[in-house]
């Protein structure tokens, strides 16, 4: 058995972006994702959740990577562990921490994320996906 992985979006500024593995018949499943602000830092989280239920939720984000197979799944969290999470980049003044480094958000995070679990090969790519990671677009 497999399950569908996607990137979805919630309302911020910038849009908050995480990975979801759909593993309920309902549209359930687990998110990984970073949390977290700039001028605090990040810290992983995984959690259940259904994103059309979020007030939050932008609708029509929720994009297909590819598929997880089910007993693949404890791998799947250890590599998303793995991945660094942006740390505090930000002054109380809003200046950069270290200006010769560029700002690192959910997105980067998700985007670290999925490369590694597809060149791992625990996410089998949908063609199309593979297509705009190739292509350099952000999931």
């Amino acid at each position: 058995m497999s399950f569908s992985v996607y990137t979805v979006e919630y309302l911020g500024n910038p849009n908050h972006i995480a990975i979801f593995v759909e593993n309920g018949s309902n549209g359930s499943g687990t998110l990984y994702h970073v949390v977290g602000t700039i001028l605090q830092g990040m810290t992983f989280e995984k959690k259940n959740n259904t994103p059309d239920q979020s007030a939050t939720y932008v609708k029509g984000s929720k994009r297909l990577i590819g598929h997880v197979k089910s007993d693949q799944m404890g791998q799947f969290e250890i590599v998303c562990r793995s991945i660094p999470v942006p740390g505090a980049q930000m002054t109380l003044g809003g200046k950069l921490k270290d200006p010769s480094k560029p700002l690192r958000r959910c997105g980067d995070w998700v985007n670290e994320a999925t490369y590694k679990l597809i060149a791992e090969g625990l996410v089998m790519c949908e063609f199309d996906a593979c297509l705009e990671r190739s292509h350099g677009s952000n999931f």
